[in-house]
């Protein structure tokens, strides 16, 4: 018996219809490879491909579908695998990274503050405050926290910078430097993990710098989108501030 041609065309229409909305379970999740500088921990930590910045990103992703491959390499070099059609997009950049890209929501901001022992009783209120501190603080701070600070920097007595920021919890704490200046985060992170010096002693912390927000920078606009969609869940659930506490107790 055969099938009369209207009844056919309406079962066609359905059925194409059904597997649009429904697509085939087991499907492969799109792969996305993105840019990430080597590491500032606890944002990044490339060793062990984790990190609060990573995670947040990675899991956003996920949530709508996407699988992350991380590319980790030199800081100054992330522009220039976005620009070279390396890869899909790239972490830790805002409107002034000078970068042609689809920007997202802001995913992480960021603190740098002054941190100093309680028992100094130092007075910072503005960064001009540092001027006659001895300010222990990571590489080219001075070109990263702006005139003031690099005047602060010029005037004060002893100035340093090192690369290793895990170093500047041994010297504050070892009561060796009056002040130091690093992101907030970062502070808290290498303070826990560190059993070389009393952290129990009370600390003052002045948030005199300016709050830096960041993004992710997406080649695809709807892949910027997706993520902007699965950052909102990852904020609604809890499941945001629970990356963070991960890595940092204050």
């Amino acid at each position: 018996m055969s099938i009369p041609v209207k009844i056919f065309q309406v079962f066609l229409v359905t059925f194409m219809t059904i597997g649009l909305l429904c697509p085939v379970s087991g499907a492969e999740p799109r792969e996305l490879t993105l840019a990430v500088g080597l590491g500032l921990a606890p944002y990044n930590i490339p060793e062990k491909n984790s990190g609060i910045e990573t995670d947040i990103v990675r899991e956003a992703l996920e949530m709508k579908g996407y699988r992350v491959k991380t590319k980790y390499v030199p800081f100054a070099r992330r522009i220039r695998e976005i620009a070279g059609g390396e890869v899909d997009g790239v972490l830790t950049v805002n409107e002034n990274s000078d970068i042609d890209a689809f920007l997202s929501d802001q995913h992480i901001v960021c603190e740098n503050v002054a941190i100093s022992l309680k028992k100094n009783n130092f007075k910072i209120e503005k960064i001009s405050d540092l001027k006659d501190k001895g300010i222990l603080t990571f590489q080219d701070a001075k070109k990263y926290l702006g005139k003031e600070f690099a005047s602060a920097a010029e005037a004060s007595p002893d100035y340093r910078e090192i690369s290793k920021q895990e170093l500047q919890i041994n010297l504050l704490y070892g009561d060796r430097v009056d002040v130091i200046v690093l992101d907030k985060n970062i502070f808290y992170y290498h303070r826990n993990q560190n059993e070389m010096v009393d952290i129990t002693q009370p600390i003052d912390i002045s948030h005199v710098f300016k709050e830096i927000p960041f993004r992710v920078g997406f080649v695809d606009k709807k892949a910027r989108d997706d993520f902007n969609e699965g950052l909102k869940q990852l904020r609604s659930s809890g499941r945001y501030d629970e990356i963070i506490k991960k890595y940092i107790s204050k």
